[in-house]
Order: C-alpha cells, then sequence, then structure tokens
C-alpha cells in the first residue's frame, strides 16, 4: 500500500501549484474580460476538473520516465525510481486522476475545458514523453505545448469556448518554457548526458541553445503585447489595463536582455541563474496581467 507522501510526490505539488496559478489567473481575466458573474460553484468545478487532470498527467508522465529517473541524482529517489511506489500504481493512480478530472470537467463546467485537458495529456504523455523526449533536441519546444494548457483551460472555462486572447495567454507560457528547461537542462548538463536525453544544449553546445533562448523570449515579448491589443479590440470596457502591458513588457525585455547577455558568456553557474530569473518572469507577467484585468 503506497504511502500518501509517494502519492503527493508523485504528481510534483510545486510544479502542479504554478500550473494552477496560471489557471486561476486566466479564468478570472476572462471572466472580467466578459463581464460574467463569479460563481463559486462554477470556479470549484473548474479548478477541481484542471487539478486532477494535471495532477494525472503528471503521475502518467513519472511512470512512463522512470527507467531515466533512476539515472538522474536528481531524480532517483522520487517515489517510482526508489521503489516506494510501483509501477503499476503509479500508472493506476494517475490515470484514474485524470478520469476523473476530464468526468468533472465535461459534466460539471463545459465540454470546451474537456478538450483542452486532452490536448493537455495529448501533448504531455504521446508527444513529448512517449514521441519526442529521448529522441529530439526540439521535444519541448512541442511538448511545452502541455505546460500552456492550464492556462487555456482557466480561460476556456470561464469564457464557455477556446478564443484567440486565451490561446495568446497561454502562448506566453509556451515561449517560456525553452528558457525554463534549456537553462535548468545547462546546470544539470551531466544528469541529461547520463540519461541519455537529447536537451537541445547538450546536442548543439550551450552556446548556440543560449541563442534559441533568446529567439523564444523575443517572441514571448510580443506575444505579450499582442494580447493586450487582441483583448482590448474585443470591445468596450474589454483590457488588460495599462498596467499590464507597462510591467510585463518591461519585465520581459529584461530578461530579453539579460538573455541575450547570457548568450554572450555562457556558463553553468549563470545558467541556474537565469533559470530562476525565467521563474519570477512569468510570476510577474501573469501578476501585472490579474492586477491589471482587475484595475482595467
Amino acid at each position: 500500500m503506497p504511502d500518501a507522501r509517494s502519492l503527493l510526490e508523485v504528481i510534483k505539488p510545486k510544479q502542479t501549484t504554478l500550473l494552477m496559478v496560471t489557471c486561476v489567473v486566466a479564468y478570472v481575466i476572462a471572466l472580467k474580460i466578459h463581464r460574467f458573474p463569479f460563481s463559486l460553484l462554477h470556479f470549484s468545478a473548474m479548478f477541481a476538473a484542471t487539478i486532477l487532470a494535471v495532477a494525472g498527467t503528471t503521475a502518467l508522465n513519472m511512470w512512463l520516465d522512470r527507467d531515466i529517473d533512476a539515472l538522474m541524482c536528481r531524480t532517483q529517489h522520487r517515489p517510482v525510481p526508489s521503489g516506494r511506489l510501483s509501477p503499476a500504481g503509479c500508472a493506476v493512480y494517475g490515470l484514474t486522476l485524470f478520469i476523473a478530472g476530464l468526468s468533472a470537467g465535461y459534466f460539471f463546467v463545459n465540454p470546451s475545458l474537456s478538450v483542452v485537458l486532452i490536448l493537455g495529456l495529448f501533448f504531455d504523455i504521446v508527444v513529448y514523453t512517449v514521441m519526442l523526449k529521448r529522441k529530439s533536441p526540439y521535444s519541448i519546444v512541442l511538448g511545452g505545448l502541455a505546460g500552456a494548457m492550464p492556462c487555456l483551460a482557466g480561460w476556456t472555462a470561464a469564457a464557455g469556448k477556446i478564443e484567440l486572447a486565451g490561446v495568446l495567454a497561454a502562448m506566453i507560457i509556451l515561449l517560456w518554457i525553452p528558457a525554463h528547461i534549456w537553462y535548468l537542462s545547462m546546470y544539470f548538463e551531466e544528469d541529461y548526458r547520463n540519461a541519455r536525453i537529447p536537451m537541445l544544449p547538450l546536442v548543439v553546445g550551450m552556446e548556440r541553445a543560449s541563442w534559441a533562448i533568446v529567439f523564444s523570449v523575443a517572441f514571448m515579448l510580443v506575444t505579450v503585447a499582442v494580447l493586450f491589443f487582441v483583448v482590448k479590440a474585443g470591445g468596450e470596457g474589454c483590457s488588460l489595463g495599462v498596467v499590464y502591458l507597462i510591467v510585463s513588457t518591461l519585465i520581459v525585455a529584461y530578461f530579453l536582455y539579460r538573455a541575450v547577455r547570457f548568450a554572450l558568456s555562457p556558463s553553468r553557474e549563470k545558467a541556474r541563474r537565469m533559470y530562476k530569473l525565467a521563474s519570477i518572469t512569468l510570476g510577474m507577467v501573469y501578476l501585472s496581467m490579474l492586477i491589471g484585468a482587475l484595475l482595467g
């Protein structure tokens, strides 16, 4: 019988919490923009459906990655490779959580939310983990779509449909993920090398991978600005507010500047600092988005 700690660890609570923050922020913003009333019952159903689906997908990912987790110092103590949770138990647990979330989304929120949750599972498990992670240095480019799905889920749950503004909000995360993952893989280079995971920095070198990150962050900056104008074009009263536009563009522009400086002189220690800055950047963008929408 698996212990509660193992069942909690296998859904990566810190990662799941961060993904749910983007989901909740997107939900609140979409409600504000569409001028829909807040319903605690609807919000609770959305939150339960999404967190169950995200947690289930994460557990399934941990089940599939158990062999490479055992080879990496950073991950070898996780529940499955350490033997605290059986592979079969992890798979059943993950599938149960996902089905519960999918069902809650379909019956208590709207079918569009269920579509987004299925897309999240597809991109994370099928595209990223099974098809690309062990074979392509560009795995996170498509696999990163999974990380953007909770944001789109929150927006779609509130709006009742998948719409352009929600897709753009999710794209901000998609374009942020290369910095998040590739800076981390630069710092833990030996771990990824031992597990034979062809991360871009290991395949093409730290310098070329750094310029790929610069390219991605530059598009992130453009997307942050485009989102503001797309929402504003939605009609009278629709706005993320100038607070969002100013703060988000400034913080992403600063991150872009730091990314360029890093690319000119990359190093393992600097990569760790850039990884932390990437997390702060995304948090500031979404905080400014929330504040801007509430004030606007």
